[in-house]
């Protein structure tokens, strides 16, 4: 089954965003493959025609899109909810935060690590031994 809608948010450097349904509803999950390879990037309030398929995950998608020539409804629509742009905004803190951590736990291993090969006093060179 066919749905439209307009695509409420969008992520340029990770390539998906969402599409708010016409008619209302909850916002929809669409990557960047979905789009027909017609040369165009995604446009924020480009009126679309989609089907929705339900991900490994469990989530529902968007998939198989066409652009739509009239937009269906004003571009305040998009804005009354924000939940695409909500949806964006924390997918991309967990990806900053999970690379800050991630090089949180690197220097700290090479720290300790660091500790263990050269305790204290020892000269550069030299080879630490077990005490």
């Amino acid at each position: 089954m066919r749905f439209e809608g307009v695509l409420s948010a969008w992520n340029q450097d990770a390539g998906y965003g969402a599409i708010r349904p016409r008619g209302g509803g909850e916002e929809v999950f669409v990557g960047l493959a979905a789009f027909p390879t017609d040369g165009e990037g995604p446009r924020l309030d480009e009126p679309l025609s989609f089907e929705i398929v339900t991900a490994r995950d469990g989530r529902k998608q968007a998939v198989n899109l066409k652009r739509l020539k009239a937009a269906p409804f004003s571009p305040a629509l998009r804005e009354a909810t924000g939940v695409g742009r909500a949806r964006v905004r924390r997918a991309q803190r967990k990806r900053r935060l999970g690379l800050a951590a991630g090089g949180a736990v690197l220097a700290l291993v090479l720290v300790v690590g660091g500790i263990k090969l050269w305790p204290p006093g020892a000269k550069p060179g030299e080879v630490a031994t077990a005490r």
